[in-house]
């Protein structure tokens, strides 16, 4: 399955999909430094030193000329084109003695090992999206219960960072208070007069913000939805406090 899906982005990025070609090359980076530094017996810097810029070019080269039917596997592939182009550019510039000329063989051990991470890395990834699309959808279905969508969040998400603080800061007090908190999961409805009470936040700001205000509870109040806390720009350690006291 990522064999499958490091082919396909391959395969896009040469057909000219400058996405998908920035997307591997970024995840390649450490890959590109790490042979050209063997390469070159010395730790290189990039935007630093000129062989990782030579290296690159190789491994834009590697990506338009890699031929998956050949059966060479792409690493090994983009680090055989790597080698030559820094070979051709010492000898141009009269550099060989950085040149570590042992058999392309003694590495294919390293590359093995670094197929392996690669492959782990992309896995983790692939199993963080899927939870995170499982979440997002079941928080979706959550949502509708109370009247809201995703597009109405679009339209009352803040825009100012003061009315935003202050909204955050009434969902804390509301997801703190076990009254209010049973309150809105009681009826799907925001206890409007009650924070007002609570908080003396104006009624106003508190109507205006008030499917913002139902999408963050629901964030931080139920741990199911913890994977979207990040999208609320709320401290962990508020969160942690509420679970704390559960």
């Amino acid at each position: 399955m990522l064999q499958h899906n490091l082919e396909e982005t391959l395969k896009l990025a040469k057909k000219g999909d400058l996405g998908k070609r920035e997307e591997l090359i970024r995840n390649h980076k450490n890959f590109i430094a790490k042979v050209s530094s063997k390469i070159c017996n010395r730790y290189l810097i990039w935007n630093n030193d000129d062989e990782l810029s030579i290296a690159f070019l190789a491994f834009n080269e590697a990506i338009d000329n890699f031929k998956p039917s050949e059966g060479t596997a792409f690493h090994s592939f983009a680090q055989r084109i790597i080698r030559n182009r820094l070979i051709d550019y010492f000898r141009k510039e009269s550099k060989h003695m950085h040149i570590s000329l042992s058999p392309m063989d003694s590495s294919d051990e390293e590359l093995r090992r670094y197929d392996e991470e690669y492959s782990y890395e992309q896995y983790q990834e692939v199993e963080k999206q899927a939870v995170l699309a499982e979440v997002v959808e079941s928080y979706i279905k959550v949502l509708w219960e109370y009247g809201v969508t995703l597009d109405d969040l679009v339209k009352v998400s803040p825009r100012h960072k003061n009315r935003k603080e202050t909204l955050m800061m009434v969902a804390l007090k509301l997801i703190n208070e076990p009254s209010l908190l049973e309150y809105l999961k009681k009826y799907k409805r925001l206890p409007v007069k009650e924070l007002k009470l609570f908080t003396g936040v104006n009624r106003r700001i508190l109507d205006g913000g008030r499917k913002y205000l139902i999408a963050l509870a629901l964030i931080l109040s139920e741990p199911r939805f913890y994977p979207l806390k990040s999208l609320t720009e709320i401290p962990c350690a508020s969160i942690g406090e509420k679970v704390s006291r559960q």
